[in-house]
């Protein structure tokens, strides 16, 4: 039988559970914090201050003058509103209810709970000193007319206190002027408008709205001041810290479908659409490669080329080594990029026309540094910024700049950079060389993939290349004679 019981009673217990769980959860959804419970307790105090409600009446006591009265018979009539032998007589024409109301004052009297007189006083008298306390009288109408407001429990109240004293001074008024043998020198009174009350309650006065401020002013600096985050001290660890990255570097893979190279007009084709893009704007565009500097100075030369025909473009030949960059003009002692970088000629000796298109040609110049020691030139990216400033694309034709020492000064100028590699170079290359470009501080990098089978190292032979000028003797063929001079030969 206890065994029964006891599964019983754990039946009952289980069936119970749920409800009492879920009110239970109910009741810790919500456990008001510290903070909460303060500004709480902060809205309660403010909604104190208002209590007990008061509400004020208005009315007035005109007097049947044309012209202003003397401000001096003005005063008197005021003192005479704020004495307490009127606010007797205004108490004296009130119910008996509406003056205990008054006596009592405070909470109890708001609500309407009548209780004796305190302080030994009666309620007429305890009424008629709360009336006093209550009571403010100014002149209105350019003196002509007295203005009372009167502040009670209720808007009824206060509108029935105002009536009873205008009522109490025509009636101290009227039995004066009967006693009296001589004309009175104050203007005959009369009851002005009725009274009318505000349904509004009046707001605490300045004493409690000052101290409300401070209040609300305290709990927002104490809430902010312990809701501070604590400041480390001491030697703090630098690998439990997060690592922020200021710098943001951006890489693009153009190649050919399954990982194959591009060939040379299509790498171009590839690089023009990426400049076109939002992506790849840029005015300055460095080509390079570590392993095809033949094939990155043949790009730049068609990437140039094809710029030009819609826009202002520079190509700049920096790498000297490569033969199809020295084919750029006829004259091969014409100045060029090494004569600018050393002060020997300026822009316009330098700057030189493209036979095939209408970009403008910067040679690599008679005293060409070797390599890469041409971007470690101190003049280099001053030259590279007033190009950039002047052309709409600057397409520079670089050496490797994986090694290569100044980079950095070119990286300040925001360029994009096009690198090249093969696509049959070991996998790990083109990320070596990218590492080693963000090392470099370049932000923008376009790894540009070319089939190694099309990419030849040595620039193509063409009817369209010009020949280079050389001072060495060749042999002229003579023109063929005509044939009256053949027959006579």
């Amino acid at each position: 039988m206890s065994q029964l019981e006891t599964t019983h009673l754990g039946m009952t217990q289980t069936d119970t559970a749920g409800p009492d769980v879920g009110l239970r959860s109910a009741r810790l959804a919500w456990r008001p914090g510290i903070w909460q419970a303060a500004w709480i307790l902060f809205a309660l105090i403010a909604l104190a201050s208002f209590l007990p409600l008061r509400f004020s009446a208005t009315t007035a006591l005109a007097f049947e003058v044309g012209t202003q009265p003397p401000a001096g018979a003005m005063r008197g009539v005021a003192q005479m509103l704020g004495s307490r032998e009127l606010a007797y007589d205004a108490v004296r024409q009130l119910p008996d209810d509406d003056v205990r109301r008054i006596a009592a004052g405070g909470l109890t009297g708001w609500l309407g709970i009548t209780r004796a007189g305190t302080d030994g006083r009666s309620d007429s008298v305890a009424a008629a000193w709360r009336l006093m306390e209550n009571l403010e009288v100014a002149p209105t109408q350019g003196g002509r007319a007295l203005r009372l407001t009167v502040s009670a429990a209720t808007p009824r109240l206060a509108v029935r206190v105002a009536d009873a004293y205008v009522s109490a001074f025509l009636s101290l008024d009227r039995s004066t002027r009967e006693g009296q043998d001589e004309p009175s020198m104050l203007p005959t009174p009369r009851r002005g408008e009725a009274g009318r009350a505000s349904f509004v309650p009046e707001p605490p006065g300045p004493l409690a709205l000052g101290l409300l401020a401070a209040a609300a002013a305290l709990l927002i600096i104490a809430r902010r001041t312990v809701n501070r985050p604590v400041e480390a001290e001491g030697v703090v660890d630098g690998a439990v810290l997060p690592v922020e990255l200021n710098d943001s570097h951006r890489i693009t893979w153009i190649g050919g479908p399954e990982g194959a190279g591009l060939d040379a007009d299509a790498a171009v084709d590839r690089l023009a659409a990426h400049l076109a893009s939002p992506c790849g704007k840029a005015r300055l565009i460095l080509l390079t490669s570590d392993d095809l500097p033949e094939a990155s100075a043949t790009c730049a030369v068609s990437l140039a080329r094809r710029l030009s025909e819609d826009a202002g473009v520079a190509l700049v030949a920096l790498d000297g080594s490569a033969e199809s960059l020295a084919a750029l003009v006829s004259d091969p002692w014409a100045p060029g990029m090494s004569e600018l970088l050393f002060g020997v000629a300026g822009f316009g000796e330098t700057i030189h026309r493209d036979a095939r298109s209408r970009a403008h040609v910067i040679p690599p110049g008679r005293d060409v540094l070797s390599g890469s020691a041409v971007v470690g030139a101190e003049r280099l990216a001053l030259v590279l910024e007033a190009l950039k400033r002047t052309y709409d694309y600057v397409v520079v034709a670089a050496p490797s700049l994986s090694a290569a020492r100044g980079g950095r000064r070119i990286a300040g100028l925001d360029p994009l950079v096009v690198c090249l590699n093969a696509d049959d170079a070991p996998p790990t290359a083109a990320v070596e060389t990218f590492d080693a470009l963000a090392d470099k501080k370049f932000g923008r990098v376009v790894m540009l993939c070319l089939a190694s089978g099309r990419a030849e190292e040595e620039a193509p032979e063409s009817e369209d290349h010009l020949a280079v000028p050389s001072l060495e003797p060749q042999k002229i063929d003579p023109p063929p004679l005509p044939e009256r001079l053949a027959g006579a030969a």
